[in-house]
């Protein structure tokens, strides 16, 4: 399908575009299956994740990789631990793995639990679905110059109010501060169009360098409707050797039981 871009006074800029990609997800859950959001209040979306709404938001990455990223790097080697690893590394003489192993020690005898240590349960429940759009959606896209202007002249009173910022860039709306990030979601996801329609999702750069990723929310299932534009096969398992689980996890310092 063809993509067009069209940046209208009244609306950020849209994107046209059909969706494939990819989602991690429990097997018990599906690929079509993202937890309902409840409507937003200020002291319960600290833990949405980052264009939540009211409803359900389904995320899918474009590329496998990227979808691995988005996953794992909150359970990623902070640079707090590597710091601490590379002291004991240079103290005793040893490789990076044989600190990391005494600086796991040393933490369980804290009773904390293994920096950048992950089950295999982690693996083993979970799929990677393929997951592709049955036609062309509408996604606003927030990297442009004009979706930031949009959102600053239509949203930034509230957004000082609410969220206590004095100005707005690209940074923020990517980041990690989800009293911002989730109230534009809201008030977007609640915009009506130039052309009378609404937006299927928002479109983004993902902050980790893990290309493309889209949030999709799932107006028609919120509405007890079926016929919900996205398709999903059963998925594949999650295997030991998968090269772009190895690469990812290699990147993050993660290590599976």
């Amino acid at each position: 399908m063809s993509t067009t871009v069209e940046e209208a006074d009244g609306q950020p800029s849209l994107m046209r575009e059909g969706l494939a990609g990819y989602r991690i997800a429990a097997g018990s859950y599906g690929a079509l299956n993202p937890q309902k959001r409840d409507y937003f209040f200020l002291d319960d979306v600290g833990h949405w994740n980052r264009y939540d709404t009211h409803g359900r938001t389904l995320y899918i990455a474009q590329e496998r990789k990227g979808a691995f990223t988005e996953c794992l790097y909150s359970y990623r080697l902070g640079l707090e631990s590597r710091s601490a690893i590379q002291f004991i590394a240079e103290r005793f003489g040893l490789g990076f793995e044989a600190a990391r192993d005494l600086h796991a020690e040393e933490m369980s005898y804290l009773g904390h639990e293994e920096p950048g240590m992950m089950p295999a349960s982690w693996r083993d429940g979970r799929r990677l679905y393929r997951i592709e759009s049955t036609n062309e959606l509408t996604w606003l896209d927030l990297n442009t110059s004009h979706s930031l202007d949009y959102i600053e002249q239509a949203m930034g009173p509230e957004i000082h109010k609410t969220c206590g910022l004095m100005d707005l860039d690209l940074s923020q709306l990517l980041g990690s501060n989800r009293l911002l990030t989730t109230l534009v979601a809201g008030r977007l996801r609640d915009l009506q169009l130039v052309d009378g329609g609404f937006a299927d999702g928002i479109r983004f750069i993902s902050k980790h360098g893990a290309g493309v990723c889209c949030a999709f929310w799932m107006r028609r299932t919120d509405d007890d409707l079926d016929n919900e534009l996205l398709t999903s096969g059963t998925g594949v398992s999650i295997t030991a050797d998968d090269p772009d689980l190895f690469d990812v996890s290699r990147r993050f310092g993660i290590k599976f039981g």
